[in-house]
């Protein structure tokens, strides 16, 4: 190829698909001042091409390539000193697939469970919107209209029909935040792999999470729902008492083995795959849930969970939490209780009385399962019912 005069010379020439007898390759050339001639690079593409299985799919995804790749040239974009890293190349949908099987070797089943939620979402989306996707054509503009996608509150993909529900309210901003730091995560990930160079996640900003609503559960009203699930279901009170007593979380309550009940320690062992932080824990029991547990257990065996699938006694297989929540909504249906008290308050409650009975705060941080003291102080700060009574109890007059 013959050099030009300088007026002449343009930068590059555009790069193409070709096959020659090695196999697939993108094909361009860019002008160096150095040599005063032009230089051709090639990018191989067989091992991208076996993972497609027509080749209209592959010839879609090199034609994305290909317009990256000629963006950056007309931009004055040079190669020199650069190595063609064909891993940019990769679609994106294989590198999450790569990302889960790596994660589940090292993550607690709970933790992973937030990972997958995350990785099933952004694949739906970009399988949808922009299905020949590798992580050099996932720039920032892609990750902020992903992260809109995810504060509308549209849903995953519904079965296989290619299509999104939007739900009437876009979701909680620490939803939204939660996703952005998995979205960090992810793309982190992806750097170090040597499969993308920059996070585009990185730079979009945290939404300002309002504060929670926690309510307290006044002591009337509990051993009114205490009496009414001693009459009604026995097997929910149990689980009502260790969300109170043992402050168990209700999905850590189906997880519960009989043998991890020391009644000679009064207490619950809560092993780290059973946890939400993935860290061992104790949680107490009182003379009274002792008791109740000890009739509700005769006969079990040490591998039995505590509430078993289908029934509320033991058995061989657990039930599944959200049927705690079914008979809790039931319960306070028939009891005409307002909607803010919920199971997961009772936990909120156990934890506030125990600050207010003068617990040490970090036996109630490391009883609760909390990673840092200042979450546990969070729960003196509640809608307490029972409040002005006790401040009108010790409080002098005018």
């Amino acid at each position: 190829m013959s050099v030009l005069s300088a007026h002449t010379i343009t930068p590059y020439i555009p790069a193409i698909l070709r096959k020659n007898s090695h196999g697939y390759v993108i094909e361009y050339y860019f002008y160096n001042n150095v040599s005063g001639g032009y230089c051709r690079r090639t990018i191989k593409l067989n091992r991208i091409r076996k993972r497609y299985a027509s080749m209209h799919e592959f010839k879609e995804y090199a034609n994305s390539v290909i317009c990256k790749l000629n963006a950056k040239l007309a931009s004055g974009w040079s190669p020199i000193g650069e190595v063609v890293n064909t891993r940019e190349f990769v679609p994106l949908p294989q590198i999450i697939d790569q990302y889960l099987r790596e994660k589940q070797s090292t993550l607690a089943p709970n933790t992973m469970h937030a990972y997958r939620s995350f990785c099933i979402r952004l694949r739906s989306w970009i399988e949808i919107r922009y299905p020949q996707c590798n992580c050099a054509l996932f720039t920032k503009v892609l990750a902020v209209q992903f992260m809109d996608h995810i504060w509308s509150g549209e849903s995953a993909v519904v079965n296989k029909s290619k299509k999104y529900i939007q739900s009437a309210n876009h979701v909680s901003e620490r939803t939204y935040n939660n996703n952005l730091k998995l979205g960090r995560a992810f793309f982190a990930w992806c750097i170090d792999k040597c499969y993308a160079k920059e996070n585009p996640f990185e730079t979009i900003k945290l939404k300002r999470e309002r504060q929670k609503k926690r309510t307290i559960i006044p002591k009337q009203v509990r051993l009114d729902i205490d009496q009414y699930f001693a009459e009604h279901n026995p097997g929910m009170r149990i689980v009502c008492r260790l969300v109170y007593t043992s402050l168990l979380r209700p999905v850590e309550v189906s997880r519960v083995r009989v043998r991890q009940i020391l009644f000679d320690k009064s207490c619950i062992v809560m092993p780290f795959d059973q946890t939400k932080n993935g860290k061992e824990r104790y949680g107490r029991l009182d003379e009274d849930l002792a008791q109740l547990l000890r009739a509700h257990l005769k006969g079990a065996a040490l591998n039995d969970f505590l509430i078993s699938d289908g029934t509320w006694t033991y058995g061989s297989k657990p039930k599944n939490s959200h049927a705690f929540g079914n008979a809790w909504d039931k319960m306070r249906a028939d009891l005409g209780l307002p909607s803010e008290y919920q199971l997961y308050s009772l936990r909120d409650t156990g934890i506030h009385d125990l600050l207010i009975d003068g617990v040490v705060d970090l036996d109630v941080m490391h009883a609760a399962g909390h990673s840092d003291l200042s979450m546990t102080t969070r729960y003196a700060d509640h809608i307490d019912e029972e409040m002005i009574t006790r401040i009108n109890n010790q409080a002098s007059g005018y």
